[in-house]
């Protein structure tokens, strides 16, 4: 059996979300399936010890028993990364403990499914690169691109750098309006040189969406009202500065929105209630009125009470939407059939058994 290390050139191309998706269709097979994130980027501390956020969630929903620190046996905090530039003998610990808890992982396991961290350089200092772990471990990579216009570049530079351990791609986040190109001109192409494709998914809302509660943790707000309602998923968002009646034409146009205002404009806020909205962003720190709190406990959308202004609150609502991550129980299943309808798992399964 050799372990399959999902890796990618840049953050957010959707490693975690495959990872889960071909997981859970192994284990639906019959399978015995492992999971080890070898390096973790995103620190989080859970029962007293320090671990990966992503690693710790895909545990649980993969109801994992190994011990976390041997899921992710590296974490790069600060403190792990100033060991690893003070002693160059360290990166020998590092790879090491990633190999003794690869050992642990796989026992009694049909497969492993790795994740690698945020990029394919992360941990190049420390000698715990996608690349020497790799090589480390064995394992085949399995390298997944977000769509962009130098993907073919980056895809044959990748290969190169892998040589022998280069498993084949997997597309993601493709636009619609980009199919016929990806499929007419650049699949063809990468086949023609000798590249393995196991397929390329479409970009989907539902899965680029954010829970209402994410949206408030990120922008450090409030939930004043309709917190029960805070596991709802937002696939947009709308920005409400003109009057009342052009207000109500303007947020017909989308659903599943949050809609971003002053937490003075009463009128705009009650436009944006009769419409298909899952929350309000009030910016400028303003409490809203009791008319339009009402209302919107009445309809169960929740609003947010945050500092910014909002053109600061559009920024960095414009950050998070479509680059966050798949904590939400909502998109699991999702998550699987997207995987199911475009992934060949079978053909992934194959590499595993070369």
């Amino acid at each position: 059996m050799v372990p399959l290390f999902f890796i990618s050139n840049q953050p957010f191309s959707g490693k975690s979300s495959i990872c889960v998706g071909v997981s859970k269709i192994f284990t639906e097979k019959g399978l015995k399936v492992g999971y080890m994130k070898p390096v973790g980027t995103l620190p989080t501390r859970v029962g007293g010890i320090t671990t990966d956020e992503d690693a710790q969630y895909i545990s649980n929903i993969l109801k994992l028993e190994e011990k976390l620190e041997d899921i992710c046996p590296v974490v790069l905090t600060q403190q792990c990364c100033r060991d690893g530039l003070k002693d160059e003998n360290s990166s020998k610990e590092f790879i090491n403990k990633i190999e003794k808890s690869y050992n642990n992982i796989k026992k009694n396991k049909d497969i492993v499914v790795l994740e690698g961290a945020k990029s394919i350089e992360d941990g190049c200092f420390m000698g715990i690169s996608a690349v020497k772990i790799t090589e480390r471990l064995n394992a085949k990579t399995i390298m997944v691109f977000k769509y962009d216009n130098n993907m073919v570049d980056e895809i044959l530079f990748s290969r190169k750098i892998l040589g022998d351990y280069f498993g084949g791609i997997i597309i993601n986040l493709v636009p619609r309006s980009q199919v016929n190109y990806l499929e007419e001109l650049v699949l063809p192409y990468l086949e023609n040189r000798g590249v393995e494709t196991f397929g390329y998914v479409l970009s989907d809302r539902i899965l680029s969406s954010v829970s209402v509660r994410e949206m408030a943790d990120f922008l450090n707000g409030q939930i004043i009202c309709a917190e029960e309602k805070s596991d709802e998923l937002v696939e947009t968002f709308m920005v409400g500065a003109m009057g009342q009646e052009q207000a109500l034409k303007f947020f017909r146009r989308k659903a599943n929105k949050a809609v971003i205002t002053g937490g003075d404009r009463a009128d705009v806020q009650l436009a944006a209630l009769e419409t298909h909205t899952k929350c309000l962003i009030l910016t400028g720190n303003f409490q809203p009125s009791t008319v339009v709190l009402g209302r919107a406990e009445e309809l169960g959308v929740p609003m947010i009470l945050v500092n910014y202004d909002t053109l600061t609150a559009v920024e960095k609502v414009g950050e998070i939407i479509g680059h966050v991550r798949f904590h939400e129980l909502k998109k699991i299943d999702k998550i699987v059939e997207v995987v199911r309808e475009y992934i060949d798992t079978e053909k992934i399964l194959e590499l595993s058994k070369k």
